[in-house]
């Protein structure tokens, strides 16, 4: 009996312990899409501190205008800490003809529900250029 007592504390608290790591960190994916390009919007973080990476993508034969001044603009709300608010092309992790991509730093109390930003981009293809003003959101935590 005092075996099966100590192998129940140890299953209940190493579920307890496995519980609170996932818990301390959180993860999402957002997908939005245009007729010409396609964003992706990965969140991670423990606790009140998270990152945004954002991931811009032509599709249809599009490629990412490196000509073009892109802007992330991002918009605070409640409960949310933004290190940066404005972001140009010079700021992305990445900016090339196949992907763009900007890593976003920010707090969001556990009352934050979203992050909002407005992205300016421009894809391409053989024929043309577009250029587009994307609304973006995706959950603070």
């Amino acid at each position: 009996m005092k075996n099966y007592r100590k192998l129940a504390i140890i299953t209940i608290g190493t579920s307890l312990f496995l519980l609170a790591a996932v818990s301390a960190t959180s993860a999402a994916v957002v997908n939005k899409a245009g007729s010409f390009y396609k964003v992706k919007i990965e969140t991670s973080g423990d606790g009140d501190n998270r990152t945004a990476v954002i991931t811009v993508t032509g599709t249809n034969g599009y490629h990412c205008n490196k000509l073009y001044p892109w802007k992330l603009t991002l918009i605070p709300g409640e409960g949310i800490t933004l290190k940066k608010v404005k972001f140009k092309k010079g700021d992305a992790t990445k900016f090339a003809q196949k992907a763009v991509v900007f890593t976003v730093p920010y707090i969001a109390v556990a009352q934050a529900k979203t992050v909002t930003a407005k992205l300016k981009l421009s894809l391409c293809d053989d024929k043309q250029c577009q250029m587009e003003s994307v609304n973006l959101s995706w959950p603070a935590r």
